[in-house]
Formats: C-alpha cells, sequence, structure tokens
C-alpha cells in the first residue's frame, strides 16, 4: 500500500493511494470527510454492513468517522480529499475505536457516482 501527500493548503489535502492486487487495506476512518476518486482498478469497500464495487471512474463521499475496509482485486489507484487537518486512523480491528465512531450517520450521506453510464 502506497499512500502520500500530493498537495496540500490551508483548508484542505489531497493524497494519492495505490495498492497491489490482493492487498487490503486494513479497517480505518478519517477524522474528516472523504472524498475519493477511483482513477484505475477495482476494489470492495467494506462499511456499514455492505459491501460495494469501486473502479475507475466511482466517486465516493465517505462520512467522517465512519469506519471502512477496503480490498483490492485489480491494481488500484484513486485519489482522496480531506479536510487540512484530518488523520486516518486504523482500528486495528472490528470494535476498536467505537467510541469515536459517529453512529448516528445516515444511509444519505454516503454518495457512489460512477462515470459509467447505465
Amino acid at each position: 500500500m502506497e499512500m502520500k501527500e500530493i498537495h496540500a493548503n490551508a483548508s484542505y489535502k489531497v493524497l494519492s493511494v495505490g495498492l497491489g492486487g490482493g492487498e487490503e487495506m486494513p479497517r480505518h476512518y478519517a477524522s474528516s470527510d472523504a472524498f475519493m476518486v477511483v482513477k484505475a482498478g477495482k476494489g470492495i469497500l467494506k462499511l456499514r454492513g455492505r459491501e460495494l464495487t469501486l473502479e475507475a471512474g466511482t466517486t465516493l463521499l465517505i462520512p467522517a468517522n465512519e469506519p471502512h475496509s477496503l480490498y483490492i482485486l485489480e491494481n488500484f489507484a484513486a485519489e482522496v480529499v480531506l479536510a487540512a487537518g484530518a488523520q486516518i486512523n486504523f482500528t486495528g480491528s472490528q470494535n476498536a475505536g467505537s467510541d469515536h465512531v459517529n453512529n448516528q450517520v445516515s444511509d444519505t450521506t454516503l454518495r457512489v457516482v460512477t462515470g459509467h453510464s447505465q
């Protein structure tokens, strides 16, 4: 897994994220909303008891403090926009850090948009 900051200013920062097929990004959450743009590859995002397929062209808003993990099916590249002071925290287990989780987030705050016409 490779994650590096590629831009930052006083308001936000942009991270470049890359993972190879078969890799997994363990359960984690960000301290701010995270807007993801998938550039290449394919993965399965697991959150709130749901699994979402992410592939090139997908955009996704993950609410702050929403724990999730990512399993990569095909070499994966994405850019993630976070608030300038945001941190990504790995929970270490399904229940770790639950006191930091906002369980009141409604399904309407999770937005997935694909770049593919259907």
